[in-house]
């Protein structure tokens, strides 16, 4: 029977196919940034500014579950073992959640069958639960009361995707947290890297919810020049490449350069170049070229506030001239 209602006529792996072939060849956009972000030099870079703190990276952050302190005698060797494993947990840690352009409905009417008009007063909803298929792969069909068959809205997929394959801590109906008033005050303590895994956990990242909220936590933390919250961070890589991708560069970097991470500004202005080619900071020399030439330069010619930066780079070239000439 349940067969008869998602199609009577057509084989349901035709069905599949279709579906996948058109997904599949949808024309990607030019200004994805999904395509940007993976790229391997992007990531390099993104994990060179993130910082690498292992007292931040494993600080206890809730009072629960707290495991005992275990103390154990170990020689140089077992020592450096130790140091190696925790050095690759840090990096596991910081892995960066993905960055993906915003999701669209599509919904494509596979049929419409009047024989099976008002056989139910409610929808079907069907998903493919067969073993070996990514969760985003699986194909979901609705067949309506008026008896047509059609892709799900990206609302069905979602609950759909949830009741038979839960993700623990995510939950059907989407957190007040996240709405507008309760999220402004939860960014007004400062509680920026939780708000952001609970975003993680709860939306995937091509959500238009997941997007709405990275973005204003970002420009929060822009208004109030808190990125320091979120270094050796996983979401200080996704922060930073918001702000080079919208070109809002200039506070961040005025945070780097007061606090002396002049290599992790040249960074930046890497990012930079990478994602705009066609500014003039594409075509810095960025391996002959002193690093405080590159920001100067910048200064003059990209930066949308040049007199913020002008002044903290001026404190900057004083604060090391002085030190070279205490040496």
């Amino acid at each position: 029977m349940l067969r008869s209602i998602i199609r009577p006529s057509t084989c349901v792996r035709c069905l599949i196919n279709r579906i996948q072939y058109n997904s599949t060849n949808k024309s990607k956009s030019e200004t994805d940034p999904s395509a940007v972000f993976i790229r391997k030099d992007v990531q390099d870079l993104l994990t060179n500014i993130t910082g690498f703190d292992l007292s931040r990276i494993f600080r206890q952050r809730t009072n629960k579950s707290l495991d005992r302190i275990v103390y154990k005698y170990l020689t140089d060797k077992q020592l450096k073992e130790e140091q190696d494993k925790t050095i690759e947990r840090g990096q596991a840690k910081l892995q960066m959640p993905p960055i993906l352009s915003e999701a669209k409905e599509n919904v494509e009417v596979l049929e419409k069958d009047e024989m099976l008009s008002g056989f139910s007063s409610s929808k079907h909803l069907f998903i493919d639960i067969s073993l070996g298929i990514p969760i985003r792969n699986r194909l979901i069909v609705a067949r309506d009361v008026d008896g047509t068959l059609r892709t799900a809205t990206l609302d069905e997929k979602r609950r759909m995707r949830q009741i038979y394959f839960p993700i623990s801590g995510r939950e059907l109906v989407m957190p007040k947290m996240f709405e507008e008033e309760y999220l402004e005050k939860i960014l007004e303590r400062g509680d920026y890297e939780f708000i952001l895994d609970r975003a993680c956990t709860q939306f995937e990242p091509d959500d238009e919810e997941y997007i709405r909220v990275t973005h204003r936590i970002y420009e929060h933390i822009d208004q109030t020049n808190s990125y320091n919250l979120l270094r050796s961070t996983r979401h200080f890589g996704p922060m930073a490449f918001y702000y080079v991708w919208f070109k809002k560069i200039d506070r961040l970097m005025n945070d780097m350069i007061s606090r002396n991470l002049i290599n992790d500004a040249t960074a930046l202005l890497q990012l930079y170049a990478i994602m705009h080619p066609d500014s003039k900071v594409a075509t810095y020399d960025f391996h002959d070229t002193d690093p405080h030439r590159l920001i100067e330069t910048y200064i003059i010619h990209e930066a949308r506030i040049p007199d913020l930066l002008n002044e903290t780079f001026r404190q900057h070239i004083r604060k090391t001239q002085a030190a070279v000439a205490n040496r």
